[in-house]
């Protein structure tokens, strides 16, 4: 490698890490899931954070979005290891599958040390309101105590709020998602006990899916 082609690689590199002075200034004008994950991004760099961001996965026009709460560090996917194991099999239970679904991690996974940074979780809630109403499901599925609390804004737990649909909006959705509680796999592993309430409420997301 001679001198010259050196420092164009490294003028490259030294611009993948540089921040988006066009981006979005807000992740409320996004018109795109991309335009919010650079967003996301940008606001990543300026804290010295090169990390690469996947906010949605599987179906980003399915009519079901299923909201997790946040992913441990190592989890390669939302909803991994045996928690992710048992998700899949409640998907399969009533014949769906990560492909089928939208699937969000309220903490986008990778960043899990922010869940109690004050300013990136008034960020964050922006970004998946935002997502929600991109996406827009007709039925949006809420997992863990910590997703109601911070997505719904209430401390409510998902023991109180299971079994029944409810309608929930953004502050700028005009049509409400039909929303229904489930309990989170790694919930279920430490409580089998709370199975056949699951099983219950998977139940009725198929019937209403049309199963």
């Amino acid at each position: 490698m001679n001198l010259e082609e050196f420092q164009v690689k490294k003028s490259q590199n030294d611009s993948d890490n540089q921040i988006n002075i066009d981006i979005i200034n807000s992740p409320s004008k996004a018109t795109s899931i991309e335009q919010i994950e650079d967003f996301l991004k940008n606001e990543l760099l300026k804290l010295n954070i090169n990390q690469p961001i996947n906010l949605v996965e599987g179906d980003k026009n399915s009519k079901i979005l299923f909201f997790y709460g946040k992913c441990d560090i190592t989890d390669e996917k939302i909803i991994d290891k045996a928690s992710g194991e048992l998700f899949d099999k409640m998907l399969s239970s009533i014949k769906l599958d990560r492909k089928q679904i939208s699937l969000v991690s309220y903490i986008p996974r990778g960043l899990s040390e922010f869940d109690n940074n004050h300013k990136m979780n008034s960020i964050l809630q922006l970004i998946n309101y935002r997502l929600i109403e991109l996406i827009n499901p007709k039925y949006l599925i809420i997992m863990s105590n910590y997703c109601i609390k911070m997505l719904l804004a209430a401390d409510l737990s998902s023991m109180s709020l299971r079994g029944k649909w409810f309608d929930f909006n953004t502050p700028n959705d005009v049509v409400p998602k039909k929303c229904r509680v489930l309990y989170e796999p790694s919930l279920l592993i430490n409580n089998p006990e709370l199975k056949k309430d699951a099983w219950e409420d998977l139940k009725e997301i198929k019937k209403q899916l049309g199963g």
